[in-house]
């Protein structure tokens, strides 16, 4: 499939509200984070809402953010992301707060553009690439905490586990994920 052409507004930008308070993606948590629980955090500085749209209709929101990885170990999961700069204790990432595709367009209900999660997942990670190289900013991959019905989507995206304990713990609320840069590179290829 090639890549889809998206119009991407900050949801703070955005004049006509509507197709914002109708969204859903049908997971009361994210659902929650795109109507409320990122407006204090957008006016503290730590995250965007970001709008996706594919021929005006309003497909998906995502919300970035800079982090570092910090695990006071050093486990395979880690090194095999970040090679060796798993090593230092602090990682230079950048998060991905939200992500989330407007029931319509999932995967149950297919469409003529059934993989916007991934195309979505590939814009972000051509908007960080681009950064990355362009503008000289170092970061070493891309973190999520994943709700555990979308770990199938990151690590089918490339994204592993941060470390083994979470790889086999079972019924956490979220588990942490990540993808290196270089990863990314193979992935936008």
């Amino acid at each position: 499939m090639g890549e889809l052409n998206f119009d991407v507004y900050p949801v703070s930008s955005l004049i006509e509200v509507k197709p914002v308070n109708q969204y859903t993606c049908a997971v009361d948590k994210l659902d929650y984070f795109v109507k409320e629980g990122y407006k204090e955090l957008e006016k503290l500085h730590l995250t965007t809402l970001s709008s996706v749209f594919l021929e005006s209709e309003l497909v998906g929101m995502y919300a970035l953010s800079t982090s570092d990885s910090t695990d006071s170990f050093s486990d395979i999961n880690r090194y095999r992301i970040f090679g060796r700069a798993s090593m230092h204790r602090s990682v230079p990432v950048v998060k991905i707060d939200h992500l989330s595709v407007n029931k319509p367009y999932q995967h149950d209900n297919i469409t003529e553009h059934s993989r916007i999660g991934s195309s979505i997942l590939k814009h972000i990670f051509r908007i960080l690439l681009n950064i990355g190289t362009e503008y000289g900013v170092a970061f070493a991959g891309v973190v999520v905490d994943s709700i555990p019905d979308a770990i199938d989507f990151y690590l089918k995206n490339g994204f592993r586990y941060v470390n083994l304990q979470e790889e086999n713990a079972l019924d956490q609320d979220t588990y942490k994920l990540a993808i290196s840069y270089d990863d990314m590179l193979k992935a936008y290829d």
